[in-house]
């Protein structure tokens, strides 16, 4: 009985330190869903730094508790798995929200995002938000089009034969 519970406080330390080095964690129901499409997400996520895995929800319990997260064990309740997001957080939650219209059987339930436990519906309204490369080419767009529209209309000035070009 003692290495048992050895080996569960092993798995409790390893999802605590999984937590404190990840930007964000994400929870999703995959009671349906078969192993390929498992291992495809696993693989596509992995490209993007996420680390999927399968724990006991009572030892992720424990380690949230200990954490401070205890708010998201209420959610904890099927089978879930865990994507630990140790790079960048959004895009980890755009591409499970984006398996999820590939894959129904794929139900996202809950996260942790900055520092915060939160629900579906708000990683669903997160992944709406656009990535810190999206958000560089908005504000470039953003600057660069008065510079075009006074560029198009020296132009026409131009033309027209109002302004000399030399």
């Amino acid at each position: 009985m003692s290495a048992l519970r050895d080996k569960k406080t092993l798995v409790v330390d390893e999802i605590t330190k999984n937590l404190k080095e990840s930007k964000c964690l994400i929870v999703a129901n995959y009671k349906t869903l078969n192993v390929v499409s498992l291992q495809k997400i696993r693989q596509a996520l992995a490209e993007k730094g996420v680390f999927l895995k399968v724990y006991k929800n009572r030892l992720v319990k424990h380690a949230t508790k200990a954490l401070g997260f205890e708010a998201i064990n209420k959610t904890l309740l099927e089978q879930n798995i865990y994507a630990f997001a140790k790079e960048d957080d959004l895009s980890a939650i755009k591409a499970l929200v984006a398996f999820q219209k590939d894959f129904p059987a794929l139900k996202i339930v809950s996260g942790i995002y900055e520092n915060k436990v939160v629900d579906a519906n708000s990683l669903i309204e997160i992944s709406k938000l656009p990535s810190y490369e999206e958000a560089l080419m908005m504000l470039g767009g953003s600057l660069l089009n008065p510079l075009k529209n006074l560029a198009v209309g020296l132009n026409m000035l131009i033309e027209e034969g109002k302004i000399k070009s030399e």
